[in-house]
């Protein structure tokens, strides 16, 4: 019977305890701003289904709270509300939630976008799994797999094998960068990493240096096998110049998931020089955009005048379908060059965004030939405003003008905005 009174104890207690924290919860939630995204001018279309994810930090510096903001409002996402946990989006583009939610089993254990392709008939997953147990790396004998899984959107028929990684043994590490369906082949490319010993040249003993290679993988579904593996590019290693491909400043796509034909990345080249005090001085010599048909297999060179290529050095590079955007900011403003690869030449003029003041610029993507770019600004000082434009990229017009503005507002917004960071900005 004793057993029986603790069991209502306990439950008793776990009842109150959760009414209390959730009670604090929604009393937290009541005092933080409730923002929302104000059209200003332009055609509120652009805005309708754009997620807005930030962070709002409301006591000094001790920890923030993440929230996204739409046009309809905004909504906290409690770090210690197990509720929120299992109703918070799960990745970085819309479309793998809704895909997420429609099937479950198929997306169970699968993480990033961009191991992901998904077109109008199939979606596909990539991954490399291998290593020791706890994250350590050994230079071999990882025993790295690659594991594929396919689903028919139309009548869920599944498509799952496994395919051993020729040369696997030679690699600290292996995972997946891009995952394309060519006619029949998926082809995968993979960022790699190995070490070779080597001589030091100075004092004639050995030296490990690693050597990143991107390698694309065409593998034929039907056969379940590798058909062509090719590496597309590798650093060299020479100690005091060497070349790498820097996965941070590969050129992606706002959306990683859909069809294209083309993987385009940078290479630099760089030179190391040592210091009399030690130091080691790194100058950047050469850096160029690769452009690698995914169906042909060969590389391609851009067809750029001296003066575009000046312009590349200069600029960001971002991919949106078959074209490349070339985004150089300057004093106040932006300019943009079209490249369509499947072309292969620039399409118009440099085209100037003058209503997205590039010294405030916060972030920005180019989404359907549009930049959606979100600036900090300060009207005068002491106040904080935190503006969104659209410019169609064929003439630099903007089409959408807006800012984040704040619902509960008692004379505080600058306040508020000033302690709002936007971290990024997706679709739903």
């Amino acid at each position: 019977m004793k057993r029986y009174r603790n069991l209502a104890v306990i439950a008793v207690v776990t009842t109150i305890s959760l009414g209390t924290f959730f009670t604090k919860v929604a009393m937290s939630e009541s005092k933080l701003p409730k923002f929302y995204l104000k059209t200003e001018n332009g055609d509120s279309k652009y805005a309708k289904d754009l997620i807005i994810s930030a962070g709002y930090d409301q006591s000094g510096g001790s920890g923030g709270r993440s929230l996204t903001i739409t046009t309809d409002g905004s909504e906290y996402k409690d770090r210690n509300s197990m509720l929120s946990e299992l109703d918070s989006d799960y990745y970085d583009l819309k479309k793998l939630d809704h895909l997420r939610k429609k099937e479950r089993n198929f997306m169970r254990g699968k993480l990033s976008s961009s191991q992901f392709y998904i077109d109008k008939d199939y979606a596909w997953y990539a991954d490399v799994k291998g290593g020791k147990l706890g994250g350590t790396y050994e230079h071999q004998n990882n025993h790295f797999k690659m594991y594929i899984d396919g689903l028919d959107l139309h009548n869920k028929d599944r498509f799952k094998f496994k395919l051993d990684i020729p040369e696997e043994e030679n690699y600290s590490y292996i995972y997946v960068q891009d995952v394309q369906l060519i006619g029949k082949d998926l082809i995968v490319t993979t960022y790699q990493n190995k070490t070779d010993v080597v001589k030091d040249k100075t004092t004639n003993s050995n030296i490990n240096v690693d050597q990143n290679e991107l390698v694309m993988y065409r593998i034929n579904v039907n056969q379940k096998k590798i058909v062509d593996r090719t590496v597309i590019n590798k650093s060299s290693n020479d100690q005091n110049t060497h070349t790498h491909t820097d996965i941070q400043n590969l050129i992606q796509d706002s959306d990683e998931t859909v069809p294209s034909k083309f993987d385009v990345y940078k290479k630099v080249k760089l030179k190391d020089t040592v210091q009399t005090n030690g130091e080691t001085e790194t100058e950047e010599l050469s850096n160029e955009v690769i452009i690698f048909n995914l169906e042909t297999g060969k590389e391609e060179n851009l067809n750029l005048s001296n003066e575009q290529k000046e312009q590349l050095m200069q600029s960001n590079v971002i991919l949106d379908k078959e074209n490349l955007y070339f985004i150089t900011q300057s004093d106040k403003d932006l300019s943009v060059l079209k490249y369509n690869l499947n072309n292969k030449k620039v399409e118009g003029e440099t085209v100037l965004i003058k209503k997205v003041d590039s010294n405030n610029l916060s972030n920005y993507k180019v989404i359907d030939g549009k930049l959606y770019a979100i600036t900090n600004s300060t009207e005068n000082p002491g106040k904080f405003n935190k503006d969104l434009i659209v410019a169609d990229l064929a003439n630099g017009q903007s089409v959408f003008e807006g800012r984040i503005e704040v619902k509960n507002d008692k004379g505080n917004t600058s306040k508020a905005l000033k302690k709002l960071e936007v971290y990024d900005f997706q679709f739903k």
